[in-house]
C-alpha cells in the first residue's frame, strides 16, 4: 500500500514537471499596452524573424478566435470576438512583438471588458489561452526550425555543388597531367634526338671544314692546274 502510494506520489511529481515545462513556453506577466500596465501572455523566441512571427500571429489568431488583427501604433488589435473557452463574453485581444538582438517576443492581452484575462482572476479561461496560445508558440517555432532546416539543406546543396565541382576538376587535372607526361615524354625524346642531331651535326660540320680547306687549296692552285 505504501508503495502503491509513492508510484502515485512520484507520477504526480512527473506529472507536475511535464506540464510546467509545457506551460514554460508562454508565462503570464503584465507588460506595457495602449490603456497602461496590464496582465498579459509572453512568449519569447530566439534567432526568430518578427515578419514570421508577425504572419504565423495573425493567421493564428484569425483561425482560432476569427479575428482579423489590424495594427496601430505598433499593437495589433482585434475586437468583438467570441470563442468556446471565454462563453458568452465578448472580448478583444491585443498584441504587440517586441524585438532586441537576436531575442524576439510576442505579448497578448485579452480585454475580457471588465478586467485584462489572467489566472487570478479566472483561473480555468487562462488556463485555455495559455494552452492555445503554446500551440502558436510551436506553430512559430516550426515555422523557425523550418527556416534553419532549409538554410541547412541550401548549405548542404552547395556542399555537393562544391563536391561535384572538384571531382570534375579533378578528372579535368587527371587529362592535363596525362597529356604532360605525353608531351614530357615526347620532349624528353626530342631532347635526346636534338643532342644527337648536334654530334652529328659537329662531325658533319668537321667533314665539311675539311671540304672547305680541300677547295680553298684547289684554288689557291688555279695556276698550276694546267700544267698538270
Amino acid at each position: 500500500m505504501k508503495n502503491k502510494s509513492l508510484l502515485i506520489l512520484l507520477c504526480s511529481f512527473l506529472f507536475s514537471i511535464t506540464a510546467n515545462a509545457q506551460w514554460n513556453v508562454v508565462r503570464e506577466t503584465t507588460r506595457v499596452m495602449s490603456f497602461g500596465s496590464r496582465p498579459c501572455f509572453r512568449m519569447e523566441f530566439s534567432d526568430t524573424d518578427i515578419k514570421s512571427i508577425e504572419k504565423i500571429w495573425r493567421d493564428f489568431a484569425k483561425k482560432n478566435f476569427n479575428a482579423k488583427l489590424k495594427k496601430s501604433k505598433g499593437e495589433w488589435t482585434a475586437t468583438k470576438l467570441s470563442a468556446a473557452f471565454m462563453g458568452d463574453q465578448p472580448f478583444a485581444i491585443y498584441s504587440t512583438i517586441e524585438e532586441e538582438g537576436n531575442k524576439s517576443s510576442l505579448n497578448v492581452w485579452v480585454d475580457a471588458g471588465t478586467y485584462f484575462l489572467n489566472s487570478r482572476d479566472n483561473r480555468g479561461r487562462a488556463d485555455e489561452m495559455m494552452r492555445s496560445l503554446q500551440q502558436c508558440y510551436f506553430d512559430i517555432r516550426r515555422e523557425a526550425v523550418s527556416g534553419d532546416l532549409k538554410d541547412e539543406e541550401n548549405k548542404l546543396k552547395d556542399l555537393e555543388n562544391t563536391q561535384k565541382k572538384l571531382v570534375r576538376d579533378n578528372e579535368t587535372l587527371r587529362k592535363d597531367i596525362e597529356s604532360w607526361k605525353s608531351k614530357i615524354q615526347k620532349a624528353e625524346q626530342d631532347l635526346v634526338n636534338n643532342v644527337q642531331s648536334q654530334e652529328a651535326n659537329l662531325v658533319d660540320q668537321d667533314a665539311q671544314r675539311r671540304a672547305v680547306e680541300e677547295v680553298n687549296k684547289r684554288l689557291k692552285n688555279v695556276e698550276n692546274e694546267g700544267g698538270n
